[in-house]
């Protein structure tokens, strides 16, 4: 009979918890893959951390216990005195016994480090809140165990056995086995492999492994973590870093005991490495099959991009997770099931994790990032299925809203039953940590895409169901909920005359009468009846790459955010750090004022206009700071006393506009927007604009702009350069006529201009060129611009772009 079609369908998405930074070099996903959350029946256990208030590092998180219910999570309990470093994780036994393995510090609270007592502590499922009872492992002698413990914690369900394993310093890892008589009945040490091929020869510490448990059989898989042994990468590492010390983690190594009261295990496999290229290997996950062979996988990068330059300058750059199958000891399948880099694809590949089936069906869920075919920016999910043979299906999108940049699942080895039920927990774009569970044999998948478009009077809504799929028949109904408001059909339309959050619902069924449904939200930008306006007048843009000023602080000007108009701001996070910015208001009247931005927590500003203070700013978060693949942006504008919009009046002229860090938290900024609260018609400008309409969005792009001392780096010779942004192409860019820049210096021309780099460097006396996105100039006495105290002003004349 073949095997179900993998259809993965997700059933549940929904936020656990946040977290502060403990700072303290851990977090909620540093166990790697020792999992935090397991399922036994309908009932799902996540552990996470709390940040002690107060607490200083390195022992400053208590673990916390959670259940899902019928409403959503729920706290069972914390820790009520421990403190500790590391995550807790997780296992189970079909029995109804819950365990989790903790790590509480011995150390006075004023102590950063030092000595811990590994415990286990037992629940039952049947009352979870009732107090624990702590098993204590027994160890070989007295080890030093530390917060540092790199633990490791696996079930076998079947069997009701548990093992677990916790390192000590840079020579081995303890262990202890508790036996189905409820007795750590085997303990003993796992030496690390030696590094005899080192320049001086240390044994290989072994950190983040995937651990299974399997019939008293013990496989164990790590990678290297040691000081760089490499002493010319170490040096040259200490020169960009200016630390002694940095962890290597770039050999995968693998050993197993077939019977773990033996202590006996085999000698260690060198599944991976990079030590050639100084690249990077991290272990994922570990699974035993009923014939007795061990599959791994793992992801893995070629280089160090910070070696590459000097080192390996004509090494490619590439990204994969890797899969190898062992058999009798020794590997007998190494291949990759993603790769992605340099030669290869845009696709890149991350961290991934297996599930297995009641049926011994092996599936990998991964993320994946980078460019499709088509140059668009993606963040997904994959799921694709691994044949016994070592071949592999296509990657299947998992359909998440919120897609695991890094997760576990309840897996076997943390003794949960093998299930087409996948449960996900980790990092999505939401602040702390998420949940999800996907159905990887639905009948029916619901999905959606959404697209949205700003015009003059809002946003238009228009979603696709043509992507759902039924495993057999076809499917024959769509209903949407958009809002509240219903729709049928495969592709509907809906214009919104306000912003916000929308959520939108579609319910799809097949001809046997089976159901999917599938929800997302999408937030839409401001449009004109947030501000009371019927439709958008052109509204003045500030760009926030086009600041004059700067201090208290050294602003990033990035060109590579996803979403962003032209060019942002980062790396403001100082308290006190001011940008100004010289705004031209073509027009008298009243304004609204619209900022374009991204932070992951709550930020404030303060706003000046001409030294005068108007308002203190502040910007929600956003989820985050975004990336070349996430979009975090979000809009926040001025408001009063409640949450109106609040207009500010301007005659025609030049303001200088500051914003200063109030609290130190951190934004990124695209742009500022003056929308007028009447029509704006351009008139007889001081400066030239250029009117641009973005999905029916107009606004007033000034075509002038003032070189910050900050901004202008220094290149060759006489030759420096300030990056103007893709809105200010100039020569060089295909299908774009020549630059008719003009560039001042303290209000005198200077030139002459479309010179070739070299006249510039070598000869420089003002002469300037606009090239590409760039502009490379000298200043008339060739002095260092940044310095010399002159003002640096550029016009590009209307009708030249």
């Amino acid at each position: 009979m073949a095997a179900d079609r993998l259809l993965p369908a997700v059933e549940v998405e929904e936020h656990i918890y946040t977290f502060e930074p403990a700072h303290n070099g851990a977090g909620p996903m540093w166990g790697n893959a020792s999992t935090c959350i397991v399922r036994l029946g309908e009932d799902v256990f996540a552990s996470g951390l709390e940040t002690i208030p107060d607490a200083s590092p390195l022992n400053n998180v208590r673990w916390m216990l959670f259940k899902r219910a019928k409403t959503g999570w729920e706290v069972l309990l914390r820790d009520p005195k421990g403190r500790t470093r590391e995550p807790c994780p997780l296992a189970c036994l079909p029995d109804g016994r819950l365990f989790l393995s903790a790590n509480p510090t011995l150390t006075d609270p004023s102590a950063a480090s030092g000595p811990a007592a590994p415990q286990v502590l037992e629940f039952s499922t049947a009352d979870p809140r009732a107090a624990a009872n702590t098993l204590s492992p027994v160890w070989d002698g007295k080890p030093a165990f530390s917060e540092h413990s790199y633990r490791s914690f696996a079930a076998d369900g079947l069997n009701r056995e548990l093992v677990l394993f916790q390192n000590i310093g840079y020579t081995h890892a303890e262990w202890s086995f508790h036996d189905r008589s409820g007795k750590w009945s085997s303990q003993g040490r796992l030496q690390w492999p030696w590094g005899a091929g080192y320049e001086e020869p240390v044994p290989v510490r072994l950190c983040y492994p995937a651990v299974m448990l399997k019939d008293r059989a013990v496989y164990w898989c790590g990678v290297s973590d040691i000081v760089e042994p490499n002493k010319t990468w170490r040096a040259y590492k200490k020169e960009l870093t200016g630390r002694n010390w940095d962890y290597d983690l770039r050999r995968l190594f693998f050993s197993f005991c077939p019977d773990i009261r033996s202590g006996k295990f085999r000698d260690w496999i060198e599944i991976a490495s990079r030590e050639k290229t100084g690249g990077w290997i991290f272990p994922c996950d570990i699974w035993v099959s009923p014939d007795g062979s061990v599959h791994i996988l793992w992801a893995e990068r070629a280089l160090d991009e910070r070696l590459r330059p000097k080192f390996f300058p004509e090494e490619k750059q590439t990204f994969a997770l890797n899969y190898a199958v062992v058999r009798d000891g020794k590997v007998a399948l190494r291949t990759p099931l993603a790769l992605g880099g340099e030669g290869a694809s845009s696709e890149i590949p991350g961290s991934g994790r297996f599930q297995v089936t009641p049926d011994n069906r092996l599936f990998v869920i991964y993320y994946c990032s980078g460019k499709d075919a088509n140059g668009k920016a993606f963040a997904e999910n994959r799921a694709m299925e691994v044949f016994p043979d070592g071949s592999h299906g296509d990657p299947v999108l998992v359909p998440l809203e919120r897609p695991f940049t890094s997760f576990i699942n309840a897996t076997v080895r943390g003794g949960c039953a093998p299930a087409y039920i996948l449960d996900m927990l980790g990092t999505t774009s939401l602040p702390g940590i998420s949940y999800a569970r996907v159905n990887l044999r639905s009948k029916i998948l619901a999905r959606f895409d959404i697209v949205t478009h700003r015009d003059a009077t809002g946003s238009r809504v228009e979603l696709d169901g043509s992507q759902c799929i039924a495993t057999k028949g076809k499917v024959v109904a769509w209903r949407w909920d958009i809002g509240g408001v219903a729709a049928s059909g495969t592709k509907v339309s809906r214009v919104f005359d306000r912003g916000g959050p929308l959520k939108i619902t579609l319910t799809a069924m097949d001809e046997k009468g089976n159901r999917s449904e599938t929800t997302r939200s999408v937030v839409l930008p401001p449009a004109p009846g947030d501000f009371g306006l019927k439709q958008w007048s052109a509204a003045v843009r500030t760009e926030a790459g086009s600041f004059v000023r700067e201090g208290g602080g050294a602003i990033h000007v990035r060109n590579d955010k996803m979403g962003a108009s032209g060019l942002s701001l980062s790396h403001w996070n100082t308290k006190g750090h001011w940008l100004e910015w010289e705004v031209d208001i073509p027009r008298q009247g009243d304004y609204f004022l619209l900022f374009h931005y991204a932070t992951p927590e709550n930020a404030t500003r303060v706003l000046l206009i001409d030294d005068k203070a108007q308002a203190l700013l502040n910007f929600p978060s956003t989820g985050g700071y975004g990336s070349d693949i996430t979009d975090h942006w979000g809009f926040a504008k001025l408001t009063g006393a409640g949450v109106r919009p609040l207009a500010t009046h301007r005659s025609r002229g030049r303001y200088r506009m500051r914003l200063e860090n109030q609290d130190g938290a951190g934004l990124n900024l695209d742009y500022l927007d003056w929308i007028p609260a009447g029509n704006m018609e351009l008139q007889d400008a001081a400066v030239p604009f250029r009117r641009v309409v973005d999905n029916g969005y107009p606004y007033l792009l000034p075509m002038r702009g003032i070189l910050a001392p900050s901004r202008i780096n220094a290149e060759i010779g006489h030759c420096y350069t300030v990056r103007l942004g893709p809105n200010y192409p100039g020569d060089g860019m295909p299908g774009i006529p020549p630059s008719n820049l003009r560039l001042f210096e303290d209000g005198k021309e200077l030139g002459p201009a479309h010179l070739v780099h070299t006249e510039i460097r070598e000869t420089g006396q003002g002469r300037f060129a606009h090239w590409k996105d760039f502009l490379y100039f000298s200043a008339s006495d060739n002095s260092d611009p940044r310095t010399n105290g002159k003002r640096y002003e550029w016009v590009i004349s209307e009708g030249a772009q």
